[in-house]
């Protein structure tokens, strides 16, 4: 199953995911059952918000059963990792073919618009400033 880990600090390295997630989550539990995350698993994702909002940072890493998948979401959800709070959900890879928003190529002709001539009152125009 793969995994989010969003809102990460800026600069966090796959090395350092593996260690937080894997020593935080052996933490609590015994020998038989504890966590190995290999680095190739992890992928880092950076996107910029295009309103001029900082870069955000997400981490996605691929743990296996998915029983302990599901322990480490809710383990780590809500959790802060280096001062800022995580939130961690299963992640679905989802397909560009099927959004609607990319078939809206023309305006319906229900949408144009129809009128012929400016509906405003100029009579306002020589009025006096108060």
């Amino acid at each position: 199953m793969n995994i989010l880990f969003k809102n990460i600090p800026i600069g966090t390295t796959g090395f350092e995911l593996a260690d937080f997630v894997m020593s935080e989550f052996n933490a609590n539990t015994d020998e038989l059952t504890k966590l190995r995350i290999s680095v190739c698993c992890i992928e880092i994702l950076e996107r910029q918000d295009p309103f001029c909002h900082p870069i955000e940072q997400y981490g996605i890493v691929r743990i296996s059963p998915t029983c302990i998948a599901k322990k480490v979401i809710r383990q780590f959800d809500g959790r802060f990792f280096d001062q800022l709070k995580i939130t961690v959900r299963q992640y679905f890879v989802r397909s560009t073919v099927n959004d609607p928003r990319l078939n809206l190529i023309d305006t319906p002709e229900v949408f144009l618009e129809k009128r012929v001539q400016d509906r405003r009152v100029h009579s306002l125009i020589y009025s006096r400033q108060i």
